[in-house]
């Protein structure tokens, strides 16, 4: 089975990581998503990576994407 069959990959809700009010009242913040990596049991079900475990699949996961893509560009 292809990782992109696999595996489910999300970007989670956005997070304000810092806030800066600078002397000329401008505002800046820092934001992420943080990336979500679920993977497909054989009963339907999703199970959370993590770790060593959500590293391996999402190099699995973009080399599929890339191999799929560069398919299509062919």
């Amino acid at each position: 089975m292809k990782a992109t069959e696999r595996y489910i990959v999300g970007y989670g809700p956005e997070q304000v990581q810092d806030v800066t009010v600078h002397e000329d009242g401008v505002i800046e913040t820092v934001t992420t998503k943080p990336v979500r990596v679920f993977e497909k049991r054989p009963d339907g079900a999703l199970t959370e990576l993590f770790d060593e475990a959500k590293s391996a699949a999402l190099v699995a996961f973009w080399a599929d994407a890339e191999r799929f893509n560069e398919q299509q560009e062919n």
